[in-house]
């Protein structure tokens, strides 16, 4: 009865009140998302030397982690490796400031304006759904093998998916807010500012994050074909001279810095988006 007692006392004791939640600590431990994310990682890669080291695919084929690690210090230290990520990273970022200027404009003008998205999105509708690679022939025509084709080949990669969700942004906001916005004698101009922006960029950002994939794949497909220097040149020409070491080491440096970028993209998205709830753990 005593313990019955104690524990309907302690059902009735305000929420506010009850002793915090203890987790071991190893709980506690996995309880962070770097943490995990980390181990994600190291699994991945402990998972691929595994299967390197006993010898159940064959080192040409796929090297190892290690082999792959000696090759990007070997190309970091003679220079090459800064040259090729410095010209992909200049290309990435020209062709995605190009797509956020066109896509968040023509976002805004067309969720806002009914009109204009009646006659803008039948073009953009039509144009989406060709794969750049398919730009590739008529790309190096106009731009020839330069660094151009390469910002075009991005932008266009880019600009859909930041179209999309700043129509979508727009088009989904709820009028309540707008009229009572009106309704205390907000100008044009500031309901665009203070009531527009502020309630899209939840849904505008994440679609930033997608653009910028989506840009890295399109630049790698653009240096394997039409450039001179970069990590998919790099890929290509170790392809041909079958520096498989090389290749994967491209491929690695892709995709650990693709990671980053999207890391960032997310800090900045959470930070602006301070008002929106935050993710679970």
């Amino acid at each position: 009865m005593e313990a019955e007692a104690n524990a309907g006392a302690l059902a009735a004791q305000p929420a506010a009140s009850r002793p915090a939640r203890r987790f071991p600590p190893v709980s506690r431990l996995f309880a962070n998302r770097s943490v995990r994310a980390g181990l994600g990682l190291a699994a991945f890669f402990g998972f691929w030397q595994a299967v390197c080291g006993l010898g159940l695919v064959d080192g040409f084929l796929l090297p190892s982690p290690v082999a792959v690690a000696q090759a990007l210090w070997e190309m970091a230290v003679d220079g090459s490796l800064w040259v090729h990520l410095a010209a992909s990273l200049q290309r990435v970022a020209v062709g995605f400031f190009l797509a956020c200027i066109v896509g968040l404009a023509l976002g805004l003008v067309c969720g806002w304006w009914r009109p204009v998205s009646d006659f803008v999105r039948p073009v953009v509708e039509a144009l989406r759904p060709i794969p750049p690679l398919a730009w590739i022939p008529i790309t190096i025509l106009w731009f020839g093998l330069g660094d151009a084709a390469s910002y075009f080949l991005v932008f266009l990669g880019a600009v859909f998916p930041a179209f999309v969700a700043t129509y979508t942004a727009v088009r989904g906001l709820d009028r309540n807010q707008m009229n009572a916005a009106l309704c205390l004698g907000a100008k044009p101009w500031q309901l665009f500012w203070d009531v527009l922006i502020p309630a899209s960029l939840p849904i505008i950002l994440p679609g930033l994050r997608i653009a910028l994939g989506v840009g890295w794949m399109c630049v790698v497909t653009a240096e394997l074909i039409a450039a001179q220097t970069g990590l998919g040149y790099l890929i290509q020409q170790s392809r041909m001279l079958f520096q498989i070491n090389n290749v994967v080491a491209g491929m690695v440096t892709i995709g650990l810095v693709g990671f980053a970028m999207s890391v960032i993209l997310e800090r900045i998205e959470r930070r602006v988006n301070a008002w929106a709830p935050s993710e679970r753990n």
